[in-house]
């Protein structure tokens, strides 16, 4: 599951977002098109896909109370946003 550390560095660095809108969505865009994150954005692309279809709890690691519904929703939408700025 190459796609878990990704994810896990997006979720630690959303952890303390009481919600999960498009103001964060910008900032991890930002981040991870800033090489905040490890990865560039075709490689986090394709861990996002993977994860969103992985069957099993995305926030079984780096924990945040976000629900698992808000964070498959907050990862559709990070892949879109990473998406347009192709």
């Amino acid at each position: 599951m190459s796609w878990k550390g990704h994810v896990n560095g997006i979720l630690y660095g959303i952890q303390f977002d009481q919600t999960l809108d498009d103001t964060v969505v910008t900032r991890v865009a930002d981040g991870v098109t800033g090489s905040l994150y490890p990865g560039d954005r075709i490689e986090t692309l394709d861990a996002l896909d993977q994860a969103l279809r992985h069957p099993g709890p995305l926030n079984d690691e780096a924990e945040t109370h976000h629900s698992e519904e808000n964070i498959r929703a907050f990862l559709t939408h990070l892949s879109t946003a990473l998406t347009a700025r192709a």
